[in-house]
């Protein structure tokens, strides 16, 4: 059989010739060499730095490029891109280095392909889409908001520990969904969550529910009862409204927190039990240690690892990525074809103050949604007029609202806590055609004169 000579332009024939994209980066992460399919995707990037060509102005978080050239080992991975309307693009991406015949490693070799179809045709990929879309979801967290990825990092620390977490933030902003994403990453995914909502139990009732009774240890006990403590034994126990415990029984969660030890109401045995304790409240327990309502003791037990929750008012970004979310999933769930979410709409969502956070934007969107005729996009007038202002809202009124005015309203909101690549991101354009909307709307980026 003849020698085959690989010669440059037979290797670039067979490079052009993959779907995948490929691209060759020197040690300043300057891309030398990119194939068609690169090209078709951003362009011709020759002579840029990798992280250019889309649209960045700094490296990618958790780039291969940067692992493979420090080490000179190969990194593969799965990455996601979400995009401003809440949908996930996924690739799997492989990273190799480039040496030279001293073994120096002189650039790096990026060959993605992009496999979103396979994933989302696959039912049983969840585990691995739950993996790959971490840092944007964690257990239904849909967020573009930094202080929320802030706290799924805190999360990634401290979820595989025993340490107590007291979760703080207003009602509706989705405290139980971070205990979930905590026990969902914790070592005891696999034992039981009980989940326990301290306000809504009578207090006379409260002990007995955590911690069980005996046969005979008050009118209606008439049989033993296996409190949920004990359920939860080698898992979690969630803790809702923690505040609203009674100090009596402030004294005996202590004991159970320092000895890991309780007993049931009207038994004299003491059993062992280990349970990882996660709180929540939306009071200020600081200062209800001050009003002598809770103990001091106690809140120093529980607040090993706190962890603030953002009202939604204060990450307007996630507004369009959660009203999204919550009209797909009810047009599921009720059957409806309602097509979208009208930019006029959108922007009135991003006006409103959210007292209720995440849960009163649900209820707005599935009010939304059973308004809003077939195959039709949720307008203004779908929406409540608790969150328009407006009880008689007619088509002159809807002429004053543009798409233009949505971009700036949403850019001003954005800019004061976000970088120019995650607005473009947020709005899906390029840093050009943000740079351009500045100009025509008169927006100045935050610290340049006038």
């Amino acid at each position: 059989m003849a020698d085959i000579q690989f010669d440059r332009e037979l290797i670039e024939t067979m490079m052009n010739a993959v779907e995948e994209l490929v691209a060759v980066i020197d040690r300043d992460l300057h891309i030398i060499y990119q194939n068609e399919t690169f090209s078709r995707k951003y362009g011709v990037c020759i002579g840029k730095k990798c992280f250019a060509c889309r649209g960045r102005s700094e490296p990618c978080e958790d780039c291969l490029i940067l692992d493979v050239l420090q080490d000179g080992k190969p990194r593969s991975a799965m990455r996601d891109v979400r995009l401003p309307d809440g949908n996930i693009l996924f690739f799997e991406v492989n990273s190799v280095p480039l040496k030279d015949t001293h073994g120096t490693v002189i650039g790096a070799m990026e060959v993605a392909r992009d496999v979103t179809q396979q994933i989302r045709l696959t039912q049983e990929c969840y585990t691995l889409r739950r993996e790959i879309a971490r840092k944007a979801q964690f257990e239904n967290i849909i967020t573009q908001s930094k202080k929320m990825k802030a706290i799924f990092k805190v999360i990634e620390r401290v979820a595989s520990t025993t340490s107590s977490v007291l979760i703080s933030g207003e009602s509706g902003t989705g405290k139980e969904l971070i205990a979930k994403a905590i026990y969902a990453n914790s070592d005891r995914k696999d034992k039981p969550f009980v989940s326990v909502n301290c306000g809504a139990i009578p207090e006379n009732l409260l002990e007995s529910e955590l911690f069980g009774h005996v046969k005979g240890s008050f009118t209606g006990a008439i049989r033993d009862h296996i409190g949920l403590i004990e359920t939860a034994d080698k898992g979690t126990i969630f803790l809702d409204e923690v505040g609203d415990i009674p100090l009596n029984l402030q004294v005996k969660l202590l004991r159970f927190l320092q000895e890991g030890e309780a007993r049931r109401v009207g038994d004299t045995r003491v059993r062992k039990y280990d349970v990882r304790i996660i709180c929540a409240t939306n009071r200020n327990l600081e200062q209800a240690v001050k009003d002598g309502l809770f103990r001091e003791d106690l809140y120093f037990r529980l607040n090993v690892i706190p962890i603030s929750i953002p009202p939604l008012r204060e990450r307007m970004e996630d507004i369009p990525l959660l009203a999204n979310h919550f009209m797909q999933r009810l047009c599921d769930e009720h059957n409806r074809g309602v097509s979208g979410i009208s930019s006029r709409a959108l922007k009135t969502l991003m006006d409103y103050s959210w007292p209720g956070n995440v849960r009163e934007l649900e209820n707005t969107i599935e009010y939304a949604v059973h308004l809003t005729d077939e195959g039709q996009p949720i307008r203004v007038t779908q929406l409540s007029p608790k969150i328009t202002g407006i009880h008689d809202v007619t088509e002159e009124h809807l002429k004053h609202l543009s798409i233009e005015g949505f971009i700036k309203q949403t850019m001003l909101a954005l800019q004061s806590d976000h970088t120019e690549d995650d607005i473009s991101a947020i709005l899906g354009i390029s840093r050009k055609s943000l740079w351009d909307k500045r100009k025509r709307l008169g927006i100045k980026r935050p610290g340049r004169s006038r």
